[in-house]
């Protein structure tokens, strides 16, 4: 996490791809011109903020000193997991490093069928000081999408990718196919290394699980947010919540977790120059 204001990311999931018109504000040949763009809707419900961590700087990194946990849970969570009877007061761990908050999802507010919330640890921006004060005001409350990214700014999109299995080394690293006289094996790879030493370089291609692996997606733009979109998409349904536009496309299939994160690297400030219509 890098510095800056508030939560420094908020959780959604993926509903699909969709194309707008917009325009093109880059330094590009299209510039200033009405471009058609690829973008994806990311269906964002309010999370509830379930505790505040605090940690200490030590010669080893960063070490837990304590988390304070809300005692009063919505009433749909509370059917997918327990109440703590009693936790840490917010004063018990003043005076840490580092705060965090662990925020819990709500899907049963989208059309998924999920019920199960998704837990995510975020960290917040400004000094130590900041980040109490910040925390102590939200814990145990809801917080949504538009009171952590405005339009127009830059995020990483963290997921997992769309699983493919165990594939062959052909499609899995884009090898050349033996020729057309190989002993009925184009695709076996030729040689995977020479007789000692007796083992296989990790260099060498071979086949495997491909995709279902956790990626990071930087620098993506977020076009527009807003409530209940008119669009339903294909395994997903209609959006029933807050949603964000991002330009592009993230990783994983549809009702996929994202967790949206505010780039820690330098870009232009925030802005969107001309609407969007989807």
């Amino acid at each position: 996490w890098h510095a800056g204001k508030g939560m420094l990311g908020f959780p959604g999931y993926k509903a699909g791809m969709t194309t707008i018109t917009i325009i093109d504000d880059r330094e590009a040949p299209t510039k200033g011109q009405e471009v058609i763009r690829a973008a994806t809707a990311i269906e964002t419900p309010p999370v509830f903020v379930y505790s505040v961590v605090g940690f200490k700087n030590t010669v080893y990194g960063l070490k837990l000193v304590g988390e304070t946990v809300s005692t009063e849970l919505p009433k749909e969570i509370k059917k997918s997991m327990r109440c703590p009877k009693k936790s840490h007061k917010i004063e018990d761990i003043a005076g840490c490093d580092e705060y965090r908050v662990k925020v819990l999802t709500e899907p049963y507010r989208t059309g998924t069928g999920k019920k199960t919330p998704d837990m995510v640890e975020i960290g917040l921006g400004g000094d130590a000081a900041a980040q109490f004060e910040y925390a102590k005001s939200i814990v145990g409350k809801e917080v949504r999408v538009k009171d952590v990214i405005d339009e127009g700014a830059i995020v990483d999109a963290i997921g997992v990718t769309t699983g493919r299995g165990w594939i062959g080394l052909v499609q899995r690293f884009n090898t050349a196919l033996n020729f057309h006289k190989a002993t009925g094996a184009r695709r076996h790879g030729g040689s995977i290394g020479p007789e000692r030493q007796a083992k296989v370089m990790y260099t060498i291609p071979r086949a495997g699980q491909y995709g279902y692996h956790r990626r990071t997606d930087t620098n993506k733009r977020v076009l527009s947010h807003g409530e209940n979109l008119d669009l339903v998409f294909h395994c997903y349904g209609p959006i029933k919540n807050d949603y964000l536009l991002v330009d592009g496309s993230v990783p994983g299939p549809s009702k996929r977790f994202i967790l949206l994160r505010k780039t820690p690297k330098p870009v232009k400030k925030p802005e969107i120059r001309q609407g969007v219509h989807a």
